[in-house]
């Protein structure tokens, strides 16, 4: 008799193949999870002006819990939740630790570490949602969702959901819920890799857009290299590269400083030296409040309500995400054979313990990385950079494309020389610098995507290295934007395939592959290119999506095993229609007729709506002033677009309870059917 077979009555039955035992969350575990996921995302941000008058290391307690401590804690509570330390499957070599390795590569790619370390510089304290959903959200994902896919044989959540309900319609809303989340990951990868690409190549003059393009193309190219193995080894190398590489230049910049070798032990004297710092350049004239908030402090780019629902937006997102759960069966000997899975293969949980692990050592080094860089960044402002005479440095970021100097990019031909930047700077604004014609920090503006590629400058290295280092970022990149990409048309084919637990899920043809293919690398182009939105939000816009049309349908389907595949999908649809719509409209060209027509429900005082409306007239009108009034209507826009105050990039908030109530109606008006629990 074979694994997956069972005798009943003397007769023998063949019944689903599982990989190994049914693993249930024990009620305390589940309790003490899900104490924890409240503690991250609704006690320690309430807690933390409060915690931030103590200290440890030199941080502030609640700044260190939220970037390190907590994710730490995640990370050995995982260990101890997953049970064995290293299990591994019978009859292979591959350790549960090694496989943990490749789904965390697949996860922890290099837009999203980079793009976490810009989010930190940027915002400071107010950019620690991404951490904490983050931790959150894996840790639940770890207890709760792991095992519902070890016990339905599923490969990832549309798959999970499609068997449990035995229908493809809802296999496939749930695919496409995933997609639309993987392809702004996408944009991502490919403007990290852009990016890059650009900094090793500045001398030549490449644009990032230009870069973009062949970016796509080759991840396009990339993603049809057949073998799961060998994208698996790729990943985790690629992991294993990047990380060193983040360690190298965080070292590289803290060996300049009195703090040691070890930032994430050593980096509070930094953050207190960027503290006094901040203050020196606001008694200079070099930095104003509104440009350069104060790093540590909380709640000044992102109020109180908002921290909250960011994180729960984040968790809800990390809870379901695709990277961690996908490629579960590392160690199988057939993947397309669901029939020669070992009982004693390797739980996802585990899996996903030990990804935790490795995601906790490299994500602590990052805010590190964020406090050396501002501070390089306030220090060499602090000492006077003239607007005429600017540094080698910097004028081979304007040239790379990822900082803007007095609002205005650096032409393409100018050549990295004095003059040349001289007469450049005699078409600035006026307004650029002080009196004395010193840069300030109002002038500086950084893309948050290239945080981590101006460190090799910060840390005096000479050429050839920061071209080396920003090389290997954008190899690590494409070759995750290609993996991102076959994922997403991986998951976008769900409902296609067959949702029957109990036979092979036949893949999708090559001709619906390289259309499909093509069709999201063309559109991840155009959202980096066209749509010119941070990479920080759209990272919590992937998030907000993935949280908004999956989490719901997961939660009813555990809550409530008699509701139908029909009402789960109509209401992961819903979600994610109203976290798109809410995402959408309070951004760009939108977010002005979005704030009007929903007035009623906005925090914005009526006399600031009364503006908007007045520009929006004024733009309307063709007269002198209608440029500068859609100009300043596009700028008041977002900042007064909202649903009860709630930032425009925590969709997941508005999504995931509008799906919810749609799949609740739908249950009462449709028929109950019995299936399988999750």
């Amino acid at each position: 008799m074979t694994h997956g077979s069972s005798v009943e009555n003397g007769a023998e039955s063949v019944v689903a193949a599982t990989p190994h035992r049914p693993i249930r969350p024990r009620p305390w575990a589940a309790a003490f999870t899900i104490v924890c996921a409240a503690f991250l995302t609704l006690l320690l941000p309430l807690a933390a002006p409060t915690l931030n008058g103590l200290g440890i290391g030199g941080l502030p307690l609640g700044y260190y819990l939220a970037a390190q401590g907590g994710l730490l804690l995640v990370a050995l509570l995982g260990l101890w939740l997953s049970g064995p330390w290293n299990r591994t499957a019978r009859g292979q070599r591959l350790s549960a630790f090694l496989a943990s390795l490749t789904a965390c590569g697949s996860w922890l790619t290099p837009g999203s570490v980079l793009t976490l370390t810009g989010a930190l510089f940027v915002y400071g304290h107010d950019g620690l949602p991404l951490y904490l959903g983050l931790s959150a959200g894996l840790l639940v994902s770890l207890v709760f969702i792991a095992p519902a896919l070890d016990r339905a044989g599923a490969l990832h959540v549309d798959d999970l959901l499609g068997r449990v309900t035995g229908s493809a319609f809802t296999a496939a809303a749930a695919g496409l819920g995933m997609a639309a989340g993987l392809l702004i990951l996408v944009s991502i990868e490919m403007e990290v890799a852009g990016l890059a690409v650009a900094v090793a190549v500045s001398e030549q003059g490449w644009q990032t857009p230009a870069v973009i393009g062949g970016v796509s193309v080759l991840a396009v190219f990339l993603s049809f290299i057949p073998g799961r193995r060998f994208w698996h080894a790729l990943l985790a190398a690629a992991l294993v590269g990047l990380a060193s590489v983040i360690w190298t230049l965080v070292w590289g910049v803290s060996g300049k400083l009195p703090v040691g070798f070890v930032p994430q032990l050593a980096y509070g004297p930094a953050l207190s030296e960027l503290t006094l710092t901040e203050r020196a350049l606001l008694v200079e004239g070099l930095g104003d409040p509104l440009s350069m908030p104060p790093f540590a402090r909380p709640f000044v780019q992102v109020s109180q309500l908002n921290f909250v629902v960011l994180t729960l937006s984040m968790l809800l997102g990390a809870a379901v995400l695709p990277h961690m759960l996908w490629r579960r069966r590392t160690a199988a000997a057939d993947p397309s054979n669901e029939a020669t899975w070992s009982r004693d293969a390797f739980p996802s949980r585990h899996k996903a313990a030990f990804g935790l692990v490795v995601a906790a050592i490299i994500l602590t080094a990052l805010p590190a990385a964020a406090v050396f860089t501002k501070l390089e960044l306030y220090q060499k402002v602090a000492a006077g950079l003239q607007v005429k005479e600017q540094p080698t440095w910097l004028q081979q970021a304007q040239k790379a494309g990822y900082m803007r100097v007095c609002r205005a990019q650096a032409p393409s031909d100018i050549a990295p020389d004095a003059e040349n930047v001289t007469a450049a700077s005699k078409e600035m604004p006026a307004a650029c610098g002080d009196t004395t014609g010193r840069l300030r920090i109002v002038d500086l503006a950084i893309n948050p995507g290239a945080v981590v590629l101006l460190m090799p400058a910060f840390a005096g290295f000479s050429e050839p290295k920061p071209s080396a280092f920003a090389a290997l970022i954008g190899l690590f990149a494409v070759l995750a934007s290609a993996a991102t990409l076959r994922m997403t048309v991986e998951v976008s084919t769900g409902g296609l395939r067959n949702s029957n637990a109990d036979q092979v899920r036949a893949p999708p043809s090559m001709v619906l592959r390289i259309l499909l293919t093509i069709a999201f690398a063309t559109a991840a182009t155009v959202i980096v290119v066209l749509l010119g939105e941070s990479p920080v939000n759209r990272l919590y816009w992937a998030f907000a999506v993935l949280g908004a049309s999956l989490f719901p349908m997961l939660l009813l389907a555990a809550l409530m095993p008699r509701i139908n595949g029909v009402a789960l999908a109509l209401g992961g649809l819903t979600g994610l229609a109203a976290c798109l719509y809410y995402v959408v409209g309070t951004t760009g060209i939108f977010a002005p007729q979005f704030a009007l027509s929903w007035a009623s429900v906005s925090d914005a005082p009526p006399w600031l709506l009364d503006e908007l409306r007045e520009l929006l007239q004024t733009c309307a009108s063709e007269t002198a002033e209608s440029p500068q009034a859609c100009r300043n209507a596009l700028e008041l826009g977002p900042e007064l677009a909202n649903w009860f105050g709630i930032d425009g990039r925590a969709g997941a908030a508005i999504g995931g309870p509008l799906g919810i109530v749609v799949t609740l109606v739908a249950a009462v008006l449709s028929p109950s059917t019995w299936r399988r629990p999750l």
